[in-house]
C-alpha cells in the first residue's frame, strides 16, 4: 500500500511541479557554494529531457536501447550543421533542426527496429548507432572528423549571448533548459497519463493480451519509438550547444549506456525518477572527478546503488515512507497501551 502510495505521488503532476521549482532555487545556491556543481546542473537538466524519452521506452514500453547515443548524435550534428553550411546561430532553429532530424532518422529505421524485442532490440539498435558513430569519423569533410564542430554561442530569441560573461550566460543557459525541460516533461505526462500511455503499459507487461483486445502492438512500440527519438534530440542539439563542439563521441556506445544509468539511477517506474536520476548521476560525477580515478569511484558508486537499490533512488523514498509509518504505527500502539 505505501508502494502504491509512493508511486502515484511520484507520477501526480504537482510533485513534477514541485520538483521543478526547487531545481529552479536551488540553483543559484549551489552556484554560489560551487560553479563546478552549478554547471553539474546545467549538464543535469540537458540530459534529463533525454532520460524522460527513454523512459517512455524503456520504463513503459518496455524496449531496452543500447544505441539511443544515435538520436543524440543526429541531434547535435543537425545543430552543427545548420551553423557550419548555413551560418544560423539562433538556438531555437538548433532545436527545431534537431527534432526534424532524428524524427525523420526515427522514421526510417523505427519500423524495422521496433519488430524486435528484448536484447534483440537493444543490440540492434546499437548497431546501428555504432554505424553512424563511424560515419562522423569517415566523412570528416564534411563533419570535421575528430576535430568536429566548433559552435560560438547561439542567440536566444534574438539576442546574442557571445559577449556575456560566463557565469551570466550560464545562467540563463539553466533557467531556459529548466523551463524546457517542464514544458517537456509536462508534455510527456500527458502522453504518459492518456490512453495511449495506459495502452504503452499494456504493450510492456503482456503483449498477447494487447493483441488480443484490439491493440497494434508494433504501432504502440514506433509511437513511442519517434517520441524518444525526439526528445533524444533535442538533449543532442542543447549538449551541442552547452559544450560549443561536436564530435563523434556523443554517438558512441558509452553516452547511450550514460542514458541507460542515468535512468536506472532515478527509477523506471516512477515519473519523476529519471529526472532526479540525472541530477543524482552529474552530482556524483562531479564529486568522483575530485579522485584521480574517478571513473573507477563512479562506476562503484553507480553500481552499488543499482545493487542495492534496483528500483532506482525512488526506492529510497519508499523504503523511508515505509520506515515512517512503520515507527509511527509501533508508536501509535505504545501509546494506546
Amino acid at each position: 500500500m505505501v508502494v502504491r502510495i509512493v508511486r502515484k505521488v511520484g507520477d501526480d503532476l504537482r510533485s513534477l511541479v514541485v520538483l521543478v521549482v526547487v531545481l529552479a532555487v536551488t540553483y543559484p545556491i549551489a552556484y554560489s557554494l560551487s560553479p563546478t556543481v552549478g554547471i553539474a546542473f546545467g549538464y543535469a537538466a540537458t540530459w534529463a529531457i533525454a532520460a524522460l524519452g527513454f523512459n517512455l521506452l524503456f520504463g513503459y514500453t518496455g524496449l531496452l536501447s543500447f544505441g539511443h547515443a544515435l538520436f543524440l548524435g543526429v541531434g547535435a550534428y543537425a545543430a552543427g550543421f545548420v551553423f557550419k553550411y548555413l551560418g544560423v546561430l539562433s538556438l531555437e532553429v538548433f532545436l527545431v533542426v534537431s527534432i526534424l532530424a532524428s524524427l525523420l532518422v526515427a522514421i526510417v529505421i523505427g519500423p524495422v527496429v521496433v519488430r524486435y524485442t528484448r536484447i534483440f532490440f537493444a543490440i540492434l539498435m546499437l548497431a546501428i548507432a555504432q554505424v553512424f558513430w563511424s560515419l562522423y569519423y569517415k566523412f570528416y569533410w564534411i563533419t570535421g572528423g575528430t576535430d568536429g564542430i566548433k559552435l560560438p554561442r547561439p542567440s536566444l530569441f534574438g539576442v546574442a549571448l557571445e559577449n556575456l560573461d560566463f557565469t551570466t550566460y550560464h545562467h540563463i543557459y539553466y533557467y531556459f533548459v529548466l523551463g524546457l525541460l517542464a514544458l517537456l516533461a509536462y508534455l510527456m505526462w500527458r502522453i504518459v497519463n492518456s490512453p495511449f500511455g495506459l495502452a504503452l503499459r499494456v504493450v510492456r507487461d503482456n503483449e498477447e493480451r494487447a493483441k488480443f483486445i484490439g491493440i497494434s502492438v508494433t504501432r504502440m512500440r514506433l509511437y513511442s519509438f519517434l517520441i524518444s527519438a525526439v526528445y533524444s534530440g533535442i538533449t543532442g542539439a542543447l549538449v551541442a550547444v552547452h559544450g560549443r563542439l561536436v564530435t563523434p563521441d556523443i554517438a558512441y556506445w558509452l553516452t547511450s549506456g550514460k542514458l541507460v544509468f542515468l535512468t536506472l539511477l532515478g527509477g523506471t517506474r516512477v515519473f519523476i525518477g529519471p529526472i532526479i536520476g540525472s541530477y543524482a548521476y552529474h552530482l556524483i560525477e562531479t564529486v568522483a572527478m575530485k579522485f584521480i580515478y574517478w571513473q573507477l569511484v563512479m562506476g562503484a558508486l553507480i553500481v552499488a546503488i543499482v545493487i542495492l537499490l534496483p528500483g532506482g533512488l525512488m526506492q529510497l523514498v519508499t523504503k523511508s515512507v515505509e520506515v515512517f509509518y512503520a515507527k509511527r504505527k509501533v508508536s501509535i500502539k505504545q501509546v494506546a497501551r
